[in-house]
């Protein structure tokens, strides 16, 4: 009895060791797979590399600043801007300047400099960059997909301002001009570290219906009659988000009898064996208004009175109505006589029309008045 005990004994014993054996290896693969996971989430935050250049004092209006040059990635594209701060020591809340449309340089396609000078005068620091393709920074956008990938590039400059120790991480903002209308709310939906937006011409519909507006002020800055500049609006919006061949030639039709209209944007139509509906994931679909109308941390809106790329009507009207669902309980949005898409004086600001580098006084006065809040 004994003899069979022991056996039994060691028979549970050795059971005993291979099912510790089997728990000790599964510790030991689960500890390797969240250590390699550690450091993959590591390398997630490391990867965009922040490299600061020395500070050189800078004069911006009356506004004396530091400015180092810097450099981070982001998801393929390198980035080269500056980094500005108020010349006193301690930390400051950041504005981080968005871009338009178009090639453009840390230094602005509009005057960045009458800005930057009342942002540094009411204690923020700025964070500006070359637009990939523009200047030092490097990187191709995806075709079709521009707007995610330029909010994917803020997102990745927001986190490199909550790891610098000079800028207070909550009061990080933004100040963005035309199509930022459509990156930065596509950041807000990607980032909860975002304390505060500045939108200057930004749209408030989809890039396809903003651009029918566009293209519709072309005609009417043309001569065309306002029962034309209706069908182009109306038709380029149809032949863009068209699903069938018959719905895209019958708008197409249309836009091609429109000398100003081929002009403009090379219009012509496709024969039915080369047409494709175009992919609705793509950013032409986006609509800002589907992030604004959640959006509760404050905003400041401007629209120009003649602007002629976004429509102000339609603008001021939709992020009032987005802001107001959402429950915001801190926003403002002026509409801004005799500016128009830079916020600078015009007349008609068609194609044609000369518009300076000078901003309307009211839009700086504004913008000042609402940082002194902050």
């Amino acid at each position: 009895m004994s003899k069979k005990y022991k056996s039994k004994r060691q028979h549970t014993s050795c059971l005993c060791q291979t099912g510790s054996f089997k728990i000790m290896l599964m510790f030991f693969y689960l500890f390797i797979f969240s250590t390699l996971f550690l450091m993959c989430e590591k390398d997630k935050e490391i990867e965009l590399n922040p490299v600061y250049g020395p500070a050189q004092e800078r004069q911006f209006g009356e506004e004396s600043a530091l400015v180092q040059e810097l450099s981070f990635n982001s998801d393929g594209f390198y980035i080269v801007g500056d980094f500005i701060t108020p010349v006193d020591e301690g930390t400051h809340p950041v504005i981080i300047m968005i871009h338009g449309s178009g090639s453009a340089t840390r230094y602005g396609a509009v005057p960045f400099n009458p800005l930057i000078e009342i942002f540094l005068r009411n204690g923020f620091a700025v964070l500006c960059w070359d637009k990939p393709g523009s200047g030092e920074s490097t990187g191709e956008f995806e075709i079709g997909y521009t707007i995610t990938g330029r909010a994917k590039i803020l997102v990745d400059a927001t986190r490199v301002m909550l790891e610098n120790p000079s800028i207070d991480n909550s009061s990080i903002g933004l100040w963005g001009i035309s199509q930022a209308g459509w990156v930065m709310p596509k950041a807000l939906d990607m980032t909860s570290d975002i304390a505060f937006m500045i939108v200057v011409s930004g749209g408030a519909e989809d890039g396809i219906e903003q651009f029918s507006y566009q293209v519709g002020q072309v005609a009417a800055c043309a001569g065309e009659t306002a029962e034309n500049v209706e069908k182009v609006d109306m038709y380029w919006s149809q032949m863009q988000k068209a699903t069938t061949y018959s719905e895209y030639k019958e708008a197409a039709d249309f836009l091609v009898t429109i000398q100003s209209i081929v002009d403009y944007t090379g219009v012509s139509v496709s024969e039915e064996n080369s047409w494709n509906a175009w992919p609705r994931n793509i950013d032409a679909f986006f609509n800002p208004m589907d992030v604004i109308e959640h959006t509760t941390i404050p905003v400041l809106v401007f629209f120009g009175e003649l602007d002629k790329n976004i429509d102000p009507v339609q603008g001021a009207h939709a992020y009032q109505s987005a802001l107001e669902a959402s429950g915001n309980q801190d926003y403002r949005i002026e509409v801004i006589e005799g500016a128009g898409h830079v916020l600078a004086p015009a007349q008609t600001v068609c194609l044609d029309e000369f518009v300076g580098s000078e901003y309307v006084p009211e839009y700086l006065e504004i913008l000042e008045e609402w940082l002194s809040d902050r």
